[in-house]
């Protein structure tokens, strides 16, 4: 009887602090604040940029020139759930020595972004950050990929599905089918149950429901390794994709593509564009 008092306890005190909030980024992100690694400008031109979500508050980002190269492409980086864009720009890498020229920003609530993030708003961020991209000169004459990884693969699928029409490819590492699938498959793990999982984290929009509207170029990476995002969901979001499509299998932890296979990551890349 007092096991069963505590457990009920429990849930109660967690649905307590979930009803408590506006949005579930208590438990789905963790931005922080402080950029604590700046890139390096001898390598690569940076240009800091600002622009507004649709929502009107300021998002802040990196614009990323490649030094001594001809630029082939441009890409729209969407990064995931934790950190900001000091920590996530370095996936990037590679592809700006290679000639890309990349864009990373931060969602609302993220380093320098105004805001509190929530699901509602990384969408907006991320459509906002689109049409902002494809609105600079320097991007005009050039073939633009959305690249995402982890949250940013799942947001990069259902803006794709909206916006394709302004893109050339999609390429998504690592990513989850579902807001709330993923807080099923976590919580499975600790043992809670699905019903509360579902309550804390609803899917305001699912990948696995939008990639299949998806109909330019895409690759789709995941590893078998991935211990955050299952490897059995990117197998799911590539079934449920429409040729034109690539799956590759990798080995090794979550979304380490960029720093594992340098060479056949930039391959696959120019390959999309092509």
């Amino acid at each position: 009887m007092k096991k069963y008092f505590l457990n009920s306890f429990f849930i109660l005190f967690i649905l307590i602090i979930a009803c408590s909030s506006c949005s579930t980024s208590a438990f789905f992100y963790a931005p922080y604040k402080e950029l604590k690694y700046q890139p390096d400008t001898s390598r690569y031109f940076v240009e800091e940029i600002n622009f507004s979500s649709s929502n009107g508050k300021k998002l802040n980002g990196w614009f990323f020139k490649p030094k001594n190269k001809k630029v082939i492409g441009t890409i729209l980086h969407f990064h995931g759930n934790a950190g900001n864009i000091s920590y996530q720009y370095q996936f990037s890498d590679s592809l700006i020595k290679a000639g890309f020229q990349v864009m990373v920003f931060d969602y609302q609530g993220f380093g320098k972004s105004e805001g509190k993030v929530s699901q509602e708003k990384v969408l907006e961020d991320g459509i906002s950050a689109l049409h902002y991209v494809k609105k600079r000169e320097d991007v005009k004459n050039t073939k633009l990929i959305l690249f995402g990884q982890s949250l940013g693969g799942h947001l990069s699928c259902v803006v794709a599905a909206r916006e394709q029409n302004m893109i050339d490819g999609l390429v998504v590492e690592g990513a989850f089918t579902g807001h709330e699938r993923m807080a099923i498959y976590v919580g499975g793990k600790s043992g809670a149950p699905k019903w509360l999982a579902k309550m804390l984290v609803p899917s305001k929009y699912n990948a696995i429901d939008e990639i299949a509207k998806v109909t330019i170029p895409k690759l789709i990476i995941h590893s078998t390794e991935d211990s955050t995002c299952p490897f059995y969901m990117g197998k799911e979001l590539f079934e449920k994709a429409v040729a034109p499509k690539e799956f590759w299998e990798i080995k090794g932890g979550h979304i380490m593509a960029s720093e594992l296979y340098k060479g056949e990551f930039v391959k696959k890349f120019i390959n999309l564009i092509k």
